[in-house]
Parts: C-alpha cells; sequence; structure tokens
C-alpha cells in the first residue's frame, strides 16, 4: 500500500580532503507518520543503537488504518555493522517487505571490504565493491555526518544485487513544521532514473542532525514521511 520512502537506495565513500571530524551520531528512537497522496497510510519507529563497537540501525514501516486491512504491508530494514572512526561502515543489511500478496527480501554481508555476498528473492549473488561501500538504510546516517562535516555527498551503496553511485544536491535551508516540533533544516535531494525517481530530506542540525522529514516521488506517486517522536538513549 505505502512505498519505501527515502531510505531507498543512496550510495557511497568519499572525501580524502582534510576537514573538521564530527562525532558519530548519538544513539536515538524516533517516530514517523507517512502518508501517500495525503493519506496517513502508516508508521515508521527507527532506532539507532551501539554495543562496544558495533551498531544496529533498524527502520520498521507498519499500514494502520485502511490500509492495513487492505494490504497488512510490514517493511523492515536493518544495518548491522561497526564504528570505524566517525563512520558507521556496514557488515550485514536487511531489507524484507511483507505484505499480504507478496515478500521481497534482499539480504547480504560484506565477507571482505571488498565482496559483498548475498540473496535477493531466493537467488544468491555475489558483488566486488570499492572499500567503505555502504547499504542502502545507512547511507542516510551518512548523509547527516557529511552535512554537519560540509562534505561531499557521494556514496557507493549495495541495493538489490547490484552497486549503485548516487550523489546528493545541497538545496539550502528551510523551515519544517512537524508534529514534534518547528526545526531550520538542511534540505538535500537526489534524483534518479531520469528523474522519475525523486528522494528529498530535511536534517535537522539542532536535533542530532536527524531526518525529520523525507518525500518520495516516483513517477507522480509521493510518499511523506514525517516526525512525530523523537528520544536520544
Amino acid at each position: 500500500m505505502f512505498k519505501q520512502a527515502g531510505v531507498c537506495a543512496l550510495a557511497g565513500f568519499l572525501s580524502l580532503v582534510s576537514l573538521p571530524a564530527v562525532a558519530a551520531l548519538k544513539a536515538y528512537q524516533a517516530s514517523y507518520s507517512v502518508s501517500n497522496s495525503g493519506l496517513t497510510v502508516g508508521d515508521t519507529t527507527v532506532t539507532l543503537s551501539y554495543s562496544n563497537n558495533g551498531y544496529t540501525f533498524l527502520k520498521q514501516t507498519k499500514a494502520n488504518g485502511m490500509a492495513a486491512l487492505l494490504s497488512g504491508d510490514v517493511l523492515t530494514e536493518r544495518s548491522i555493522g561497526v564504528k570505524q572512526g566517525n563512520k558507521l561502515q556496514t557488515q550485514q543489511y536487511l531489507y524484507q517487505h511483507k505484505s499480504r500478496r507478496k515478500s521481497k527480501i534482499d539480504q547480504y554481508s560484506f565477507t571482505n571490504p571488498n565482496q559483498v555476498k548475498g540473496n535477493l528473492n531466493g537467488q544468491d549473488y555475489s558483488l566486488n565493491v570499492p572499500t567503505g561501500t555502504i547499504d542502502p538504510a545507512v547511507v542516510e546516517l551518512w548523509v547527516r555526518e557529511d552535512l554537519a562535516a560540509n562534505r561531499s555527498l557521494k556514496y557507493n551503496v549495495t541495493e538489490r544485487g547490484k552497486l549503485k553511485n548516487y550523489q546528493f544536491q545541497r538545496l539550502g535551508k528551510e523551515t519544517v513544521e512537524t508534529p514534534f516540533g518547528q526545526y531550520q533544516c538542511e534540505k538535500v535531494q537526489i534524483n534518479r532514473d531520469g528523474g522519475e525517481r525523486q528522494t528529498t530530506l530535511w536534517i535537522a542540525p539542532e536535533l542530532n542532525q536527524l531526518t525529520v522529514k523525507m518525500q518520495h516521488n516516483e513517477e507522480g506517486n509521493v510518499t511523506e514521511v514525517i516526525l512525530t517522536k523523537y528520544q536520544a538513549q
């Protein structure tokens, strides 16, 4: 019923220029409301947690109301890895989308910094990738950190059995009103597939560089995610 919003694939590794260090993002839990074409269709819970030198970044979206009755959609995205300096480096990734009609899954592990082995909807695959390649979930965290450090927003990401290259554009500052409060945000955007797919993020520096709003436009079908609750851990 709803489409995966904005934490879709985006990708990479970059910038050897000497820039100010930025601490890794703090652990937190946040909740979002998901709407499609103006109608509320689901809720998303996002958690970033740390254990020793490891991290887990988990997103789960569930359909609600009439959307739940019709589709029963549940979308889970999980990135597990290690903290390398101020960066989070993927070791394992899971994307699973379940509905009453079908189920899609992409699950993979980095066997070394330059090789990924996974399974996409029952089919095994192997990819050779550049050092620093990350997954579609954690790329959002990289964008948030790189914005704060004024680094370039170019990434390599493994998604659906392929290596993809993405670059975000900075669109300046914009004030965003959310159910959790009003925030001055940095606005960034990525266009894919000749502009047919567009993802926009609004990131609030005063709230741990949190994404407070996300919008995904796919051939005119617009899904929006907006912050309703946030708690630092």
